[in-house]
C-alpha cells in the first residue's frame, strides 16, 4: 500500500474559499476530541495552523459568520489523516460517524429526522434514498453555494458533490473524504438500524471533477 501523500494544490481552488457554518465545524472538532482526545486534537489544530480554536470550539450556529471556510475543514481532515497514518480511512470515518451523531442531536429538525423516523416501515432502498434526499436538503439549508446529486447505480446510490468541503484546496495520491463517508454511514445508520457499505470511489484531490460515494442498498451480511 502507497503511502497516502496530501498536499495543497499549486493553482488556486476557489472551493476552499467557500464559507463553512460554524455548527458544521464544531460537530467535526467534538468528534474528533472523542477519537484523539484533547491533547491530541490540540497538537493536530496547532500542526494546521488553527490553534485558536483549542479549548474554544464555535458555538452551535447554523449560520454562516465568515469564520470558517472550506479550507479550515480541509486542514482539519487532512491533519486527522496525518495523524492516523494508515489507519486514516477507518478513523477519519469514525470520526465523520461521531460528527453525524452530534448533528443529530443538536439541529434533528435540519435534516428531517421526523420524516426518517416515519419512513422506517418502507423498503429499505427507499428508506435510504429519503435519508440522503434529507441529508443534502440539509446541507443546501445550511451552505446555498453546495452543489449535490444523487445518482441510482442499479444495487447502489451514488452521493456527488461538486463542492467537497474535505478536499477543498487538497492534491493527493489517494482518496481523502473518507470523513464524510463516515457521516453518511452513521446518518443511514441512525435511521435504519443497518451497517450500510458506503465507499469513496472518485476524489477531487485526484484530479476529478466532483467527489463520489457508493452506498449500497443492501446491509453487511
Amino acid at each position: 500500500m502507497a503511502v497516502l501523500e496530501i498536499r495543497n494544490r499549486s493553482e488556486h481552488d476557489p472551493i476552499a474559499d467557500l464559507p463553512i457554518v460554524d455548527a458544521y465545524i464544531r460537530w467535526a472538532l467534538l468528534a474528533a476530541e472523542e477519537v484523539v482526545g484533547k491533547q491530541g486534537l490540540a497538537a493536530i489544530l496547532r500542526q494546521i495552523n488553527l490553534a485558536r480554536l483549542i479549548d474554544n470550539y464555535p458555538p452551535e450556529l447554523l449560520q454562516v459568520t465568515g469564520n470558517f471556510k472550506y479550507a479550515d475543514y480541509a486542514n482539519l481532515n487532512c491533519g486527522l489523516l496525518e495523524f492516523f497514518g494508515r489507519a486514516g480511512k477507518s478513523m477519519t470515518m469514525r470520526v465523520g460517524r461521531l460528527s453525524a451523531r452530534h448533528g443529530i442531536e443538536q439541529q434533528s429538525e435540519l435534516f428531517g429526522i421526523a420524516v426518517l423516523i416515519a419512513s422506517k416501515i418502507l423498503p429499505l432502498p427507499t428508506q435510504i434514498k429519503k435519508g440522503l434526499d434529507s441529508m443534502q436538503n440539509g446541507y443546501r439549508r445550511l451552505m446555498p453555494d453546495v452543489q449535490l446529486s444523487l445518482e441510482d447505480r442499479g444495487d447502489k446510490i451514488a452521493y456527488i458533490t461538486q463542492t467537497c468541503s474535505l478536499c477543498a484546496g487538497k492534491e493527493a495520491n489517494g482518496h481523502i473524504c473518507w470523513t464524510f463517508g463516515g457521516v453518511i454511514q452513521g446518518l443511514l445508520n441512525w435511521q435504519t438500524g443497518k451497517e450500510l457499505e458506503i465507499e469513496e470511489v472518485q476524489c477531487r484531490a485526484q484530479g476529478a471533477p466532483t467527489c463520489i460515494w457508493e452506498i449500497s442498498k443492501k446491509p453487511k451480511e
